[in-house]
């Protein structure tokens, strides 16, 4: 049957470039700023190259003014209240709908995603990945009552950027009451423009609520001079191009968020339906997740039907249509813009054996247009499976256990699925995936409550946007004038003790795997165990109440009955916790969504200060209940308190590696714990600083602060929920439901 023509085509974006006259501006404080004397940049069509409009090559000056256009929004905006700003976010994603023919066609244009998904299931999914931060902004996300705003964000962005990725962002942003300054090049500025003009539309969002600022890459770095910048976030930048952006540190600067993207890995075991696996991922290979569109797809099929699945594998690569992204019958557009052609790594995969098999099929002249490309024979350690490219990756596995363990090396992971008519099997596979977003036997079903590539649940996308209570605003008077350097070798303190430390990440990673997959009965049972003898060891008597008089000073080494209490007391209550955990099912189109938390994986503690903090050990006890191995770099007063924790754990049952205590501190060997790639990055008290070499390698890097109450003080309301949080992660488990 043949496809009807989309609506309106292109039409309703060039009707809109043409009201501007095709040479837009920036989009501060609710209008357009053109300043003069200002250079111009080139919006093209991705498909055929042709002039689409013009922006303006932002300055510092430009930024300078949309931060304090933002700055000033950001003030009214934050104290209306969760209500009245789910309100005006509601009115935005009602704007939005009704401005979809633009907002899909200019998407089209510049982006090269086929019309019909830009107008179709990328506009639905980015509405409501914006309506469902808005339920919370309304309900009040639990857990975050105390919660206030950052202030002003930055929203970095580059290519590819889709509609709904950029909705997901803004959705949380806006709903947790900050105001955004979204920075983009003029390959993917026209639709944060046209989002940004809308949302002035019947009084969605007060002015300056949203800016936009076009300009080249290197006008990011400008950022990090400007005080009113509370926090960066970033989209559809590689990890490299982050760390190219980096400054500051964890308690100078703007908070720097996490990169979110990269490549789907599809597991198809033998039981699997052959052809709707098939069908699923060439669907993916035409048309990428809207959330993560520029890595690719690696299939790890189990020995037994590698073969048949190949020989689907190249019959629905040949029958996809390669074009314009305006023609309703098109498969696969052209490249989206940045994105580097692929050409080079399917060479260096004929180099190293593989064979790269493309269709016959005619592309069309004069785009960044690419065929359909699937490599199988290649190698474990190829560049192919190192770096996500647009490219299908054909890989046979033995065994459910060798396939989880594949993807658990491939850097740049943003998502899952597994194949297998077992159901048991499937899901037992699924849930051993270190990835936030599983799907079971399907791929890619609108779902705003999914691992979303690592960010979580709709409110673990909140918490990244808020301030907690404990956590003050950080000094932002004394920003480093030039980018810190993130070299290759460690840092003072030294080169000995990186073997130490590399073993220890190593032993904690591979103990984690058994003991995150333990029961909550059997950790509990542990840390029981441990809080009996840590009683037995201490003085007779029951524990003083919290707040003694030598947190005032005297020696933390003295391992008192004050100590020991609290750390019995976090050491029960975490055993009483870790039992009763549980998850959630949630309906999500087409199916239902297993929602729960797992471990994070191998956490990095590094401990810093003249002394010991009196309740830093009892960030151990959450870690380690919730499944975690821990790597503790402790200063020299501090080691003995957190080796005989470490000692009478390890007598009531945790596994040797699951925690190692190693001195030195953050001061010495913070950064070299940092660059051996810890799941987690914990930087405890102190003023010391690992040089952010975190930023390019370690995904959740926290500061405590003072989530556990001063001297003489209890935890504040909502500590040992963040705890738990920081802890896991997301795991989101999409399963398919029959039609009705």
């Amino acid at each position: 049957m043949e496809e009807g023509p989309s609506p309106g085509g292109a039409a309703p974006a060039e009707e809109w470039l043409e009201t501007h006259g095709r040479a837009l501006g920036h989009f501060v404080a609710g209008t357009w700023l053109k300043p003069p004397g200002r250079g111009t940049l080139q919006c093209r069509e991705a498909a055929t190259g042709r002039l689409l409009a013009t922006v303006p090559r932002g300055e510092e000056t430009d930024l300078a003014a949309a931060v304090e256009a933002a700055a000033t929004a950001a003030t009214r905006w934050g104290g209306l209240g969760g209500p009245r700003r789910a309100q005006h976010l509601q009115r935005l994603a009602a704007v939005l709908e009704r401005g979809a023919a633009g907002v899909g066609a200019v998407a089209a244009l510049l982006g090269g995603r086929p019309l019909s998904q830009t107008l179709g299931s990328d506009l639905e999914l980015g509405l409501r990945l914006l309506r469902a931060p808005a339920g919370w902004a309304q309900l009040g996300p639990p857990g975050l009552g105390d919660w206030g705003p950052l202030g002003v964000v930055a929203v970095v962005t580059s290519g590819p950027c889709s509609v709904a990725a950029l909705l997901w962002k803004l959705g949380a942003l806006l709903a947790m009451g900050n105001a955004a300054v979204v920075l983009s090049p003029p390959e993917v500025a026209l639709v944060p423009l046209l989002v940004a003009e809308l949302s002035g539309e019947g009084g969605a969002l007060p002015p300056g609520v949203l800016n936009v600022v076009t300009g080249t890459p290197g006008l990011r770095r400008a950022l990090r001079a400007h005080p009113r910048v509370a926090a960066v976030t970033f989209l559809g930048l590689r990890q490299e191009e982050v760390q190219d952006a980096v400054w500051g540190s964890p308690w100078q600067g703007p908070r720097l968020g996490v990169t979110r993207g990269g490549r789907v890995v599809v597991i198809v075991l033998e039981s699997a339906d052959l052809d709707s696996a098939a069908a699923a991922i060439v669907g993916s290979v035409g048309t990428p997740p809207a959330l993560f569109p520029w890595g690719g797809c690696v299939v790890l099929a189990q020995e037994g039907v590698a073969t048949p699945l190949e020989r689907r594998l190249r019959d629905r690569l040949g029958g996809l249509r390669v074009g314009d992204p305006l023609n309703p019958g098109t498969d696969v557009g052209p490249l989206p813009p940045m994105a580097a052609p692929p050409e080079g790594l399917a060479q260096a995969a004929r180099e190293e054996g593989a064979e790269v098999f493309q269709p016959p099929v005619t592309l069309p002249p004069g785009g960044p247009f690419y065929p359909p490309t699937l490599l199988t024979g290649v190698a474990p350690a190829s560049r192919c499976l190192r770096e996500p490219a647009p490219v299908l990756v054909l890989l046979p596995v033995r065994s459910p256990g060798e396939a989880v363990t594949v993807t658990s090396g491939l850097p740049h992971v943003a998502a899952g699925a597994v194949w297998a008519q077992d159901v048991t099997l499937a899901l037992d596979t699924a849930d051993r995936l270190p990835l936030g977003l599983v799907w079971v036997n399907a791929l890619d079903p609108l779902d705003p409550t999914g691992g979303g590539a690592g960010a979580g649940a709709s409110l673990e996308a909140l918490r990244e946007f808020g301030r907690p209570p404990w956590d003050p605003p950080r000094d932002v008077g004394n920003r480093p004038g030039t980018l810190l350097e993130l070299s290759p070798e460690p840092v003072p303190g030294g080169p000995a003790a990186a073997p130490d430390i590399a073993a220890a990440v190593e032993a904690a990673r591979r103990v984690a795997l058994g003991w995150g997959r333990l029961s909550g009965a059997a950790r509990a049972r542990v840390l029981r165990e441990a809080a009996a003898a840590l009683g037995g060891a201490g003085t007779a008597g029951p524990p003083q109440k919290d707040g003694g008089d030598d947190d005032d000073g005297g020696d933390d080494d003295d391992g008192g009955d004050d100590e020991d209490g609290r750390l019995r007391g976090a050491l029960l209550r975490w055993a009483a916790h870790v039992e009763l955990m549980g998850g959630a099912v949630q309906e999500v189109p087409g199916g239902r969504a297993l929602v729960m938390r797992r471990p994070l994986g191998v956490v990095g503690v590094a401990w810093s200060g003249p002394r010991p903090l009196r309740r830093a050990l009892e960030l151990l006890p959450p870690a380690l209940a919730l499944g975690n191995g821990l790597v503790v770099v402790a200063p020299p007063s501090g080691v003995g308190p957190a080796l005989r924790l470490r000692q009478v754990l390890v007598a009531a049952g945790l596994p040797g590696g699951a925690l190692t205590v190693l001195p030195g501190g953050a001061e010495n060997h913070g950064a070299t714990l940092a660059r051996h790639r810890p799941d987690g990055l914990w930087l405890c008290g102190g003023g010391t600083d690992p040089d952010w070499a975190s930023v390019g390698s370690v995904a959740h890097v926290w500061v405590p602060g003072g989530i556990l109450g001063g001297p003489g003080q209890e935890p504040p309301p909502g500590a040992e929920q963040e705890l738990e949080l920081r802890c896991t992660r997301p795991r989101c488990l999409c399963l398919p439901a029959g039609g009705p």
